[in-house]
């Protein structure tokens, strides 16, 4: 099957990549992979490569057998992802506009629980795991939360009526945290206007095997 999306989030794990985007002729979220729950080598992320927010990218590929809630967006590429046009500014407006159906509510619905500053979907919950919320982009903040012997970027945003403190793992965002130090994160926040916060699902981590925890995924001005 013939997959055609905009690319709107590329995040960072490690030296992997982890991709999303809307699929342009289903009108549906899709998280294109190598292999099932695969991540992409940072060479096809960037730019002046494949994937990059506002890339259009065409790909034959099929659902793989992996657990919920992520597996609503799966979709495991066969042969060589090839980017077909790179859409201008405002085109790429207009895609997140159409995106910007998949809200919170709407994708993860009475799954989502709230665990104080955190939100997690329970593992295998029947639900979708990519979603976007619309924001005054000036009550978006980015912070510096020490963590054992480092140092985490976080973004607070309220969800739900519930005031998170939720992990970025934006590539953009996440790239000039480590590289520069909170400032550089955030003076690529915009600060006045909308903005979409495109959230996701993170696949359990050990320590949590059961929950799937809520992350800040891209931001972006409208």
């Amino acid at each position: 099957m013939t997959y055609r999306i905009v690319v709107t989030e590329v995040t960072l794990y490690g030296r992997l990549r982890c991709v999303a985007g809307f699929e342009l002729d289903r009108g549906v979220m899709i998280r294109p992979e190598p292999e099932p729950a695969g991540f992409w080598e940072a060479k096809v992320c960037g730019p002046n490569t494949t994937f990059h927010p506002g890339h259009v990218v065409e790909f034959r590929g099929e659902r793989p057998q992996t657990a919920l809630p992520h597996n609503t967006e799966d979709i495991v590429v066969g042969g060589r992802p090839r980017r077909i046009a790179v859409l201008s500014a405002d085109g790429f407006r207009q895609a997140l506009a159409r995106a910007a159906a998949f809200s919170p509510e709407t994708v993860f619905g009475g799954h989502l629980r709230f665990d104080r500053d955190k939100a997690y979907v329970p593992a295998g919950a029947p639900c979708g795991s990519l979603a976007c919320q619309t924001i005054d982009a000036a009550s978006f903040k980015l912070f510096d939360q020490p963590y054992r012997d480092e140092h985490k970027l976080r973004a607070e945003l309220e969800v739900a009526g519930h005031v998170l403190h939720l992990g970025v793992a934006a590539k953009a965002l996440k790239q000039a945290f480590e590289k520069e130090g909170l400032a550089a994160a955030q003076a690529l926040a915009p600060k006045a206007g909308r903005a979409q916060v495109r959230l996701g699902l993170a696949r359990p981590f050990k320590e949590h095997l059961d929950q799937c925890y809520l992350q800040v995924n891209g931001l972006h001005a409208l």
